[in-house]
Formats: structure tokens, sequence, C-alpha cells
């Protein structure tokens, strides 16, 4: 008896000490700048009591995100929108938040929220979101006339959020509104300007509405309905209509846990997407059906299913693609992961107007469609401090856009349009091969730093121009190249300082029938922030530093070294 205490006791202190390591590297890995997302997929150790009969245990799967998520390139005009806003400043939302930047380029950048209600049960939100700017850039191209132009955009966001948890199900809502306004301030190549810097619009009421149940065995469902109503305003003398109308997205799904754990599940997932334009444009729709099957343990995970897809755009078209996700723990930190997807992207005017503000919103863009998106890799963690990932993918899609400036347009035979400096999509078949890898290090417990390379292979095929294949085409605007650095320094446990770098290299574009390489992305920042107490800290963050000259795309340059500071309030 005195020996089986022993043992016992041997144990427990031995897992203590596990536990308490894995809890260190965890609170070190979490603490990387949140764009890498990086991915520790461990199962907490189970300890039990030597008994007669020892009760089937499930380990948990804890899978925070993926390390070998894409890395967007900087924003237009170097400023984040109200939409997606991503501030460096690492405030705590208690009940309530408030931040203020300003700097050169008339840069600014704020919020305000404050949580209404907050108890186990009910949580009512308030947020408002504001980032603009309003300053000369000039252009990238040494023949410019002029040599540069205002850039002017200001996004203000409300939203009023609600979340409510009872004993068998979880509801969530939100209310927001959208209000954008900018104007295209694109390289007009000494023609006349057509939009002639006038402010133009983008209003956006989204409404949504979900509802889960809580995790049990015997069955889950959950479903949604998300609503935007959009209007896009211009001048009205032009020769367009713009486009404003509906976009729905609402889906429901099922799981019924078996084998005795809720981990391993088989259900389907159902949405239908639509959007409605006003005018006589052509209106998109889609249907799509998702049976599953998925099993999950320690260290690992499977889900196998299809995509059934059935869109209406012009013509109908119904098609089957993979939807499988897989990862397999060979260590206890490390693993192998592959994701097998495929299906359409719906390019609707939202989605292309997150992309890019500067394309004329005058008819819809071509849905695509991608038959296979591979995505795998290797995570590696063994070493103390490091963690690995070898990644690569494949691709291949119809109809993909590509956007150049608009120039002139053939409006009937040999006659040429007038110079428009909006940006236009393009279409073509495009095969996306890429390699890379990450390394992550925290071996010096104040400094964290990662390193992001990947190399990306293109093959463009049947990209059309006015009507006209081109003769050698290329992937336009996508980097052939991309490094991404990110690191954090604490000084002392209230200064902690930031550096970031990204460079994009070998990009092209199609201008004047011909193809041009751009120059290369190439943007170093450091940032700094000080917490003078739990409720108020100061930050200062500079952009470009190096001071370099690029496009984001074609003839829409990006702002010059600038230089931003303000404050954080928690209350």
């Amino acid at each position: 008896m005195r020996k089986i205490y022993t043992i016992i006791a041997a144990l427990t202190l031995s897992a203590g000490l596990f536990a308490q390591t894995q809890d260190s590297l965890l609170k070190r890995q979490m603490e990387l700048e949140r764009e890498f997302n990086p991915t520790l997929l461990d199962a907490d150790k189970i300890n039990s009591l030597p008994a007669l009969r020892e009760p089937t245990v499930q380990k948990a799967n804890t899978n925070y995100s993926t390390w070998a998520g894409r890395i967007a390139p900087p924003l237009e005009i170097a400023l984040p929108r109200p939409g997606n806003i991503m501030t460096e400043i690492p405030y705590s939302m208690k009940r309530g938040f408030l931040f203020f930047n300003a700097g050169n380029y008339a840069n600014l950048n704020g919020g305000l929220g404050y949580r209404l209600v907050e108890n186990e049960k009910h949580n009512l939100a308030f947020t408002f979101l504001h980032s603009s700017t309003n300053s000369d850039i000039n252009y990238v191209q040494e023949d410019s006339d002029p040599a540069g132009n205002n850039a002017s955009m200001m996004d203000n966001l409300g939203k009023l959020s609600y979340n409510h948890l009872a004993e068998t199900v979880k509801l969530n809502m939100h209310l927001s509104y959208l209000h954008s306004m900018f104007n295209y301030y694109g390289n007009t190549f000494g023609n006349t300007r057509f939009f002639d810097n006038e402010k133009n619009s983008l209003g956006v009421l989204n409404a949504r509405v979900g509802l889960e149940s809580v995790e049990n065995d015997v069955l889950n469902y959950k479903g949604f309905i998300d609503f935007n109503n959009f209007n896009t305003k211009m001048s009205d003398d032009l020769v367009y209509n713009w486009m404003k109308g509906n976009q729905i997205h609402a889906g429901v799904g099922f799981d019924k846990p078996f084998g005795g754990t809720t981990s391993n599940k088989i259900g389907v997932d159902g949405s239908i997407f639509t959007a409605i334009y006003n005018g006589d444009v052509s209106n998109y729709f889609l249907i799509n059906a998702s049976p599953y099957i998925s099993f999950s343990g320690l260290n690992r995970h499977a889900k196998l299913g299809a995509d059934i897809l059935f869109q209406t755009t012009g013509n109908t078209k119904i098609r089957v693609v993979p939807n499988v996700d897989l990862q397999l723990g060979f260590t206890e930190y490390s693993s192998v992961y592959a994701t097998i997807r495929g299906g359409f992207d719906h390019n609707t005017l939202l989605d292309m107007m997150d992309e890019s503000r500067y394309f004329m919103t005058y008819e819809p863009v071509k849905p695509s469609f991608s038959h296979i998106d591979l995505e795998a890799g290797f995570k590696i963690g063994e070493l103390s401090g490091f963690r690995f990932d070898i990644f690569g993918g494949y691709r291949k899609t119809e109809d993909e856009h590509f956007l150049v400036l608009n120039g002139q347009d053939i409006i009937g035979g040999d006659v040429l349009g007038p110079f428009t400096e909006s940006l236009k999509p393009i279409y073509g078949t495009l095969s996306h091969s890429f390699i890379g890898g990450m390394i992550q290090s925290n071996i010096w417990s104040p400094l964290n730093i990662a390193l992001r390379l990947k190399k990306n292979f293109y093959d463009a095929t049947e990209i059309m121009s006015n009507n006209i294949e081109i003769n050698d085409p290329m992937a336009y605007n996508k980097p052939g190249f991309e490094t991404d650095m990110r690191a954090t320094l604490e000084i002392v446990s209230n200064l902690k300082l930031t550096l970031n770098y990204y460079f994009a290299g070998d990009r092209w574009t199609y201008f004047n029938n011909s193809n041009i390489k751009m120059d290369n992305i190439n943007d170093l920042n450091l940032g700094g922030v000080y917490e003078i107490s739990d409720s108020f800290s100061l930050n200062v963050k500079a952009n470009n530093i190096l001071s370099q000259k690029y496009d984001i795309w074609y003839g829409y340059p990006a702002q010059g070294i600038n230089v931003a500071g303000g404050f954080t309030f928690k209350f």
C-alpha cells in the first residue's frame, strides 16, 4: 500500500510539473501578433487514481487557429478599415474603451465601445469605429502629370450586438451600419479626370441573428440569417447607374454525435446565398448542401465531407467539390495537416468593395469557381522555444478576376472611350501553387519573433481585356514572393516595442495593352506602447519608415513615411 501511495504522489508531482511547463509555453505562444494567428494543438493530460474499472475519457482537442493562414498585404493607403480594424493597441475591453490616434497625411483612427449589459446570460454592447485620411500622395510613375493627387477616405461604423446564453441554446445578434466616403484618386497619366475627385459613398446596413444549441450528445443544431442592404452613391451626371440592392446569407446545420463521445459527429450543413441588385444586371444565387462525418481524438482530427453547389448567374451550374480537414499529431507538439476544398467565390458588390474601394461599381463582378483548393503542411514544436510550419498548396480557378487600371476602353470598333481612373476586373483561368515556411521563437521570453516566407507560382491563361485575349498573360497584382516578419519586445512590464516588415515582389499589371512590372512592396513599421496604468496607455507607430514608393493597385500609390500617436483609455 505504501508503494502505491508513493507512485501516486510521484505521478501527481510529475503531471503538475508538466502542466506548469505546458501552460508557460502556451502563454508565450499566444502572445504573438494576432495577424499570424499561431496554433498550438495540445491535449490535456488526464490522470486518474487506480480503480477496478477505468471510465472512458475523451481528451480535449484544443485548436486555436491555422499557422499557415494567408497573409494579406497592407490595406489601401496604409489605413485599417472600421469593418475589420485591428489596432496595434493591446487594450482590454472591460466595460468600455476609448482610443484615438492621429498623424500626418491627416490620418485619424479612433473608437469607442461600452458594454451596456454584462452578466452570465446577457451581453449587450455598443461599438463605434472611425478611420480616415485626407492628403496628397505622389504617384510612383515618373511620367505622371500631375505628379500626384489628393487621396481621401473616411469610414464610420456603428454596431450594437447582443448575446444570450440559456440552458440549451445560445443566441447572438447584431445590427450595424457602415458609411464610407472615398474618391478615385488614381493616376490619369495626363488625361482629364473622369470622376473629378468627387466624393463617392458606400452605405451598408447589416443585421444578423444566429442560434446555436449548447453542445450535447443527442442532437446539435445551429442556424443564422445575415442581411445586408447596400447602396453606392456617385455623381448623378455620370453615364453609369451605380449599384444598390440586398445581400442575404442564411444557413442551418445539424449534427449527431456517435461512438459515445461528442467529438465524433455525422452531420449536414446547408446554406443559401443571394445578392439582388437594382437595375438591369444579373443577380447572384447559390444553394450549398454539405454532408460530412468527423472524428476527433488525442492530437488528431478528421472531417470528411463534400459541398453540393447549385449556382445561377447567367446560366445554371451544379458542382460537387470536396470539403475535407485532416490533422494528425505524430508527437505531442508536432503534426501534419491538410485542407481540401473548392467552390465559388461570390464576388458580390460587398466582396469587391472590401477588396478595393476603387473598382467601378456599375455591374457585378463574375463569380469565380475553384475546382480544388489544397493546402497541407507540417507543424513542428518539439524544440523548446521554437515553432516551425512548412506548408504548400495548389488551387485552380475559373473566371479568376484581376483588378487593373481601367484607362480607355474600346466602346465600338476602334473607338476609345474616355479615360477612367478607376479599377476594372479582367478574367481568366488561374493555377496557383505555393510553398513556404514559418518560424516563431520566444527562446528569450521578452522577445517574441516570427518570420514567414512564401513563394508563389502562377499559370494564367485565357485572360481577356476589351474582348481581346492577352498574348502573354500574368497573374496581375498577385505577388510572386512574400516575406512577413513580426517581433515584439517587452523592455519592462509596461513598455512594449513592435516591429513589422512586409515584402511582396514580382508583381505585374496590365495597362495600355502591355504587361508592366510593378515596384515591390517594401514596408517596415515600428511602434511602441507605454502603459501608464491599467486604464490608460500611450502609443506611437511609424509606418513605411524606409519611405518606399509603391502602388497597392497600379496607379493607386500607398502613403510615404507616416507617423501616428495616441492613447487608449479603459473604463
